[in-house]
C-alpha cells in the first residue's frame, strides 16, 4: 500500500474553488494537469477533491450500474451520492450535495495516456454543472477575443486542427474540455496536449518532440502547450464558430454551414452526460445558447495544415 502523506493544492477556475487532498503522488499528477491554472488559497468553501493511490481497485457496487458507457465507465447513482466506477484503474465517490470527490485510483491510471485527465474531469464536471460550467469534449482556441470550439472524436482531426490555430498565433482555451458558460462564452479549462508523433511532426515547433518515437507512432505524446508556446493560455473568449472537422482526401479545405439542429445534435455525445438526469435541461439549454451564438461548420479537411488557420478565420468572419 502506499504511504500516504497529506497534501492540499487549490486553484482558482473561473472563480470556482478547487482544491484537491492526497499524497505525493496524487497531488503531483493533479498539479501537471492544473499547471496553467492560478493559484487559490487553500481555505474557504468550493469543490473538494480528495486523492488516493490504491493498490487495487475499489468493488463495484453489487448491483446492475444505473448506466455505462461502454466497459470503460460504470455509474451507480444513489439520490445526490454517485459512485463512477473504472474496473481498471479505479473509483470516485461523488457527493454531489456536500460538492465533494474521492478518487482512489490504481498507479497504472497516473502512467497510462489521458485516463488522469479523464479521471479528473470526472470527479469535477457534476459539481461544475451545478453551477452552471459545463464542460464539453472539444479543442477551444481564439484570437481577438473570439473562439473557435472544435468538437469531434477520435481521428476526426480535432487535435491536428487545434495544433494548426496555435502554430499560427492563436491562444489556447482547453485542449480537451473547454468550460462552456451560458450566453455563449466559453472559459479556459487548464490540461496537457497530447497528440500522435506524426501530428507533431507536421509542425516545425513541435517536430523536435515525435524524433526518436516508435516507428508505429501509436502512443500520443503528452506536453505543456506552454513549454512549446509561451504565454498561450487565454482566459475567456466569446464563441465565434463551431466546427466539426473531418479528415478527407481532397485538394482543398471546405466549410459546410450546418443548421442549429444539426450543431446541437452533433455536439451532444461530446457534452451531455446521460447518468445526470436532473442536468441534461440545463446542459440542453446551454448548447442550444452555443448554436444560436454562433454558427456551425462541417471543416472538411485536406493535407495542407498550413492553410487550416485561413479555413478557420473565415468561419468566424461568417459568424460576425
Amino acid at each position: 500500500m502506499y504511504e500516504e502523506r497529506a497534501m492540499v493544492s487549490s486553484w482558482d477556475l473561473h472563480g470556482l474553488r478547487v482544491s484537491v487532498e492526497g499524497d505525493d503522488a496524487g497531488c503531483a499528477a493533479w498539479q501537471s494537469i492544473f499547471a496553467s491554472a492560478p493559484r487559490a488559497p487553500s481555505d474557504g468553501v468550493g469543490i473538494r477533491c480528495r486523492m488516493r493511490i490504491v493498490d487495487r481497485a475499489p468493488a463495484a457496487p453489487d448491483r446492475a450500474p444505473d448506466f455505462s458507457q461502454g466497459a470503460l465507465l460504470h455509474y451507480y447513482v444513489d439520490s445526490d451520492f454517485v459512485r463512477a466506477h473504472f474496473p481498471r484503474f479505479g473509483q470516485i465517490e461523488i457527493d454531489l450535495a456536500g460538492a465533494t470527490s474521492v478518487l482512489r485510483i490504481v498507479p497504472a491510471a497516473l502512467r497510462t495516456y489521458g485516463v488522469l485527465e479523464d479521471l479528473v474531469a470526472v470527479s469535477l464536471s457534476p459539481h461544475l454543472r451545478r453551477r452552471r460550467r459545463f464542460l464539453i469534449h472539444a479543442f477551444a482556441a481564439c484570437r481577438e477575443g473570439r473562439a473557435a470550439l472544435i468538437v469531434g472524436g477520435v481521428g476526426a482531426g480535432k487535435t491536428t486542427t487545434g495544433m494548426s490555430l496555435l502554430d499560427a498565433g492563436w491562444k489556447l482555451l482547453s485542449n480537451d474540455s473547454p468550460l462552456v458558460a451560458e450566453a455563449g462564452s466559453i472559459l479556459s479549462y487548464p490540461g496537457r496536449l497530447s497528440a500522435f508523433p506524426d501530428t507533431l511532426a507536421r509542425f516545425a515547433s513541435t517536430r523536435h518532440l515525435a524524433a526518436g518515437t516508435a516507428a508505429d507512432g501509436r502512443g500520443k505524446i503528452v506536453v505543456a502547450a506552454e513549454s512549446v508556446w509561451p504565454e498561450v493560455w487565454a482566459n475567456s473568449a466569446s464563441l465565434g464558430a463551431i466546427l466539426f472537422p473531418e479528415i478527407e482526401r481532397r485538394p482543398d479545405h471546405r466549410l459546410e454551414p450546418l443548421g442549429a439542429a444539426d450543431t446541437i445534435r452533433r455536439m451532444l455525445p461530446h457534452a451531455v452526460e446521460g447518468w445526470d438526469k436532473s442536468m441534461i435541461s440545463p446542459h440542453l439549454a446551454v448548447l442550444g445558447q452555443l448554436a444560436a451564438a454562433a454558427p456551425g461548420f462541417a471543416l472538411r479537411l485536406a493535407d495542407d495544415v498550413s492553410t487550416v488557420p485561413a479555413a478557420v478565420a473565415s468561419a468566424l468572419r461568417d459568424g460576425r
